[in-house]
């Protein structure tokens, strides 16, 4: 399967929304208000440790930006200003439900001076080149409709020498485990999510999204043939997910 061509059940939901980017933001809107409980339960928690080991690979400085693209509920975002308190983020996200929750939490937080979350969506981000010392993203990059016109785009935004790390569902490369995790994933996950946050249909899309999209060293040379090099990755629990770095050629 290409990577541009998603299967035939994700195929006919983009029809019906009319694209796979609105079927996407009217998901996600559908379902914020129980985005970061699902997330804590669907992983155990673990999306937390996920988050803190892609923030330390942005390794920013102080007086450094950076961009968090997909942002969601900003929890990478706000991940990421803890770590590095000199720093200064900015999420961008184009379902406003989503932002509203993030919002809330950053005035709750008191992070409101050091990360700014708005609209913008990742395909076409709205600011000029070179603007940004490093990028990331979180469980993001697959709902692209474009995957490397995504990372290209992310490319254009970060300053030569600058870092992209992402952090993504991926595929446990041990056959029992894999085994495992794909009746959880595939079977468990759609009615937890029907039951907490009564849609069956957005937790449904989420594993099948998964299962079309590339394995972790796909996604490298893809990262690659996008225009960013010494692109690496490190699997976590077991490749569950993996968080995949790169850096952005000098001129």
């Amino acid at each position: 399967m290409s990577l541009s061509t998603p299967p035939p059940v994700l195929q006919a939901r983009f029809a019906t929304a009319g694209g796979k980017p609105t079927y996407v933001r009217q998901m996600f809107g559908r379902i914020a208000r129980v985005y970061d409980l699902m997330n804590r339960l669907m992983t155990a928690g673990l999306d937390r440790r996920w988050r803190a080991f892609a923030a330390r690979q942005l390794a920013l400085s102080a007086g450094d930006s950076a961009l968090d693209v997909g942002t969601g509920t900003g929890d990478l975002a706000i991940t990421a200003a803890r770590m590095y308190p000199d720093a200064q983020i900015v999420g961008v996200d184009f379902t406003p439900e989503m932002l509203e929750r993030g919002r809330e939490k950053l005035e709750r937080l008191r992070l409101g001076e050091r990360v700014r979350l708005q609209v913008g969506d990742g395909a076409r981000l709205d600011f000029p080149d070179d603007t940004f010392d490093a990028c990331c993203s979180a469980f993001v990059v697959r709902n692209l409709a474009d995957l490397p016109g995504g990372l290209a785009e992310m490319r254009r935004v970060v300053k030569p020498g600058g870092r992209i790390v992402c952090l993504e569902i991926s595929h446990p490369r041990n056959k029992l485990f894999s085994s495992a995790f794909h009746l959880y994933f595939d079977q468990l996950v759609p009615l937890l999510g029907r039951v907490v946050g009564q849609s069956f249909d957005a937790y449904s899309y989420l594993p099948t999204s998964v299962s079309a999209f590339p394995d972790a060293p796909t996604l490298q040379r893809v990262m690659t043939d996008a225009g960013w090099e010494d692109v690496r990755y490190y699997a976590l629990s077991g490749g569950i997910v993996a968080v995949h770095v790169g850096t952005k050629p000098l001129p």
